[in-house]
């Protein structure tokens, strides 16, 4: 039996045109699953997820409420996010379990990502979070709180530090649920950015990328694989030009070496490549990067791209 850690990206939940109802992302995950039927029963399999929209829509209510109640720091929205989003899957997940008659319970553990204090992403921010706003209304907003905002394709908007996380603190508890038969789904969001003050830890505003977290989560618990599931089928080099060439089966070295070529988009495929190198490179044994639609195909090494050590 191999143990395996899928990590669903945005598309799991929401997709372009979308209601963001609850309704429609419990739908969505409700697909996801059945989709994943086949492997979830026979594997031991670690189910981790993004938050983008949801959090950015908590985000957005806080924003727009004024004074009344107050709005929450970054790190409290993505505790929010998590449990949303916790809710949403399992709701979906007993729905195909009653179907299917799968015998695994899944639990949700809210998640701490523990970041370095030091990290150069906290002299940097740069992912933006929230709503959109016009110049002038980010300018004054800049005054008023002290956030840091910047111009994006989507108007001026917040940006909030991106740091690399080094731990997963819930490890033991998402391992022994994972032992014990379990379904666990946890590290939403790349899970809630924390850092240690003397012989505690607490919450820090910044956002962590999901696919990084999920692949420290795989190395620390020692898992065979790292399964990215997205909304393209394959890895790309050359992405967008006419000489476009999918990847799919590439060594941890071939993969370094367009990693470090740039021919990754900073915002899209290059997070997830990096999340597959890191796995990689710390033990594990293989990381594909699949499309949701193929996700059984993905698993079972007939569709995406196959990344191994040799």
């Amino acid at each position: 039996m191999a143990r395996i850690l899928i990590a669903l990206g945005g598309n799991a939940l929401l997709q372009n045109g979308d209601a963001r109802t609850y309704e429609t992302q419990k739908e969505r995950a409700y697909k996801a699953f059945k989709l994943l039927n086949g492997v979830l029963e026979k594997e031991d399999v670690i189910i981790t997820h993004g938050n983008g929209p949801q959090v950015g829509d908590i985000m957005a209510r806080n924003e727009d409420s004024g004074d009344l109640p107050p709005s929450m720091p970054v790190h409290a929205c993505g505790s929010m996010s998590q449990g949303l989003i916790g809710e949403m899957l399992l709701e979906a997940y007993e729905m195909v379990r009653a179907e299917s008659g799968i015998g695994k319970i899944a639990s949700v553990t809210l998640t701490r990502s523990l970041v370095d204090s030091n990290d150069p992403a906290f002299g940097n921010p740069t992912k933006p979070v929230g709503r959109s706003y016009e110049k002038e209304e980010a300018l004054a907003i800049m005054k008023e709180k002290g956030w840091n905002m910047a111009e994006t394709d989507r108007g001026w908007r917040r940006v909030v530090p991106s740091p690399v996380p080094i731990d997963i603190l819930e490890k033991d508890v998402i391992m022994n649920n994972l032992s014990s038969g379990f379904l666990p789904i946890c590290t939403g969001g790349g899970g809630i950015p924390v850092k240690k003050e003397g012989n505690f830890y607490t919450g820090v505003d910044a956002v962590i990328d999901k696919d990084l977290a999920s692949s420290v989560l795989a190395y620390l618990l020692e898992m065979d694989e790292l399964i990215i599931l997205t909304d393209v089928k394959n890895v790309y080099i050359n992405y967008g030009k006419t000489n476009q060439e999918p990847l799919e089966n590439v060594s941890l070295e071939v993969a370094k070496k367009y990693h470090d070529g740039g021919q990754f988009g900073k915002g899209s495929m290059g997070p997830k490549v990096r999340a597959a190198i890191l796995f990689l490179e710390h033990g594990g044994k293989i990381a594909r990067i699949g499309n949701l639609n193929e996700a059984l195909a993905v698993v079972r090494g007939e569709s995406g791209t196959i990344i191994t050590r040799n």
